[in-house]
């Protein structure tokens, strides 16, 4: 049912006072980062509106400009935006042609060009080929991060590793910690010179930690399923040698001789590794799948106490699902869904949003049907 003339020209006026600075009288932006309001859900604008008067939701400009209005003022501003004709999305000027195909989303593009580096040496899923080159899958997100920290400040002595993770921060590590986790892990072709079996009895004090079978179940603990055997040995002499800085690998490795080393290097060589419970992160087109669910599809939402993202500014939309995922904005749904995204992530799916064409709704009141009787 269409708003009450009275109502809309009440609407009007308080828009004409106390919006249309940013928003303009016919509810477009007037910057990047400002919301356009044409066709929003009028009762979505309404909670918002509310939520900025009572300071729940904290933005000066707008808890300045609504501070004082009564709930007519903004049930009638709220109509008033909402029954305005949307405008059509325009052109992104960045040339980023991923708001037409969200489906080409790649999770891992923020770190692309920082593994280019990594796959030289260990592949481009992490499954090294090369004799003396770990592999990278198996193990856990923890334990890489918490490996690239050690190169970085110099509990792993490697200069080359060193320089390479000090120019990662956390989040572009944890980021490959995950890519690498995910990744089918393969067995190691370099099985070395010793004796499996001999190999396996004297791997049995390791098993508290890494496992029976090198498949390591704690996260701090790294799986030696599969891995090669030239590669074990050198990270067991650092430990010998005190290159490598870990206390209980010290006392672990003091009282082996190298013809033993050798020995459970062949037999952890050989075991199957298991690829560790990591979640794949989820692709631009799946993200925007579970933001349908509340959003409409192309974010053209029919439920009302939703808004509509079609068409929005993206700048806007990307600054609010930041501040979603760091708690700034207060909801526990879209924190939970924000807090796992990407910087690129976050980018795409606003990028695809702005690029969609806006639908107004028209919300009916139907009469309700007379009950029958026998």
């Amino acid at each position: 049912m269409n708003p009450p003339r009275e109502m809309l020209d009440l609407g009007k006026s308080v828009a004409t006072n106390n919006c249309a600075g940013c928003h303009r009288i016919d509810g477009g932006e007037t910057a990047p980062g400002i919301p356009s309001l044409a066709g929003q859900r009028t009762v979505y604008m309404y909670r918002v509106l509310q939520s900025y008067r009572d300071r729940e939701r904290h933005h000066d400009a707008m808890n300045h400009a609504v501070g004082f209005l009564n709930e007519d003022a903004l049930l009638a501003v709220a109509a008033f935006y909402g029954s305005l004709t949307p405008f059509r999305p325009q052109a992104d000027s960045t040339g980023d042609d991923q708001s037409a195909d969200p489906g080409a989303g790649d999770p891992f593009v923020s770190i692309r060009n920082d593994m280019k580096k990594c796959n030289r040496c260990h592949g481009n899923d992490g499954n090294a080929s090369a004799s003396g080159m770990p592999k990278l899958t198996a193990q856990s997100t923890e334990y890489f991060v918490a490996s690239m920290k050690a190169y970085a400040e110099g509990g792993r002595d490697h200069r080359l590793m060193g320089r390479l993770a000090n120019d990662l921060d956390e989040a572009k590590l944890t980021r490959m910690g995950v890519f690498y986790a995910v990744q089918e892990p393969a067995r190691t072709q370099i099985t070395g010179d010793g004796n499996a079996e001999l190999g396996r009895a004297a791997a049995e004090p390791c098993a508290i930690c890494h496992g029976t079978d090198g498949n390591a179940d704690n996260a701090e603990m790294p799986t030696l399923a599969g891995q090669d055997a030239r590669y074990f040995l050198k990270a067991m002499r650092a430990y010998k040698e005190g290159k490598r800085k870990h206390e209980d690998m010290f006392a672990a490795v003091d009282s082996l001789d190298e013809k033993t080393i050798t020995d459970m290097a062949a037999f952890y060589a050989v075991q199957t590794p298991i690829r560790r419970n990591v979640k794949t992160p989820l692709t631009t087109a799946e993200w925007i799948d579970r933001c349908a669910r509340c959003h409409g599809i192309d974010g053209n939402s029919s439920d009302p106490r939703f808004p509509m993202l079609a068409g929005q500014d993206r700048t806007y939309l990307a600054a609010t699902l930041n501040a979603y995922a760091s708690g700034r904005r207060d909801s526990s749904t879209m924190h939970a869904m924000a807090g796992p995204l990407s910087d690129a992530d976050i980018e795409r799916i606003a990028s695809y949003y702005a690029g969609r064409q806006p639908k107004s709704v028209l919300y009916m009141q139907l009469p309700c049907e007379e009950p029958t009787t026998n």
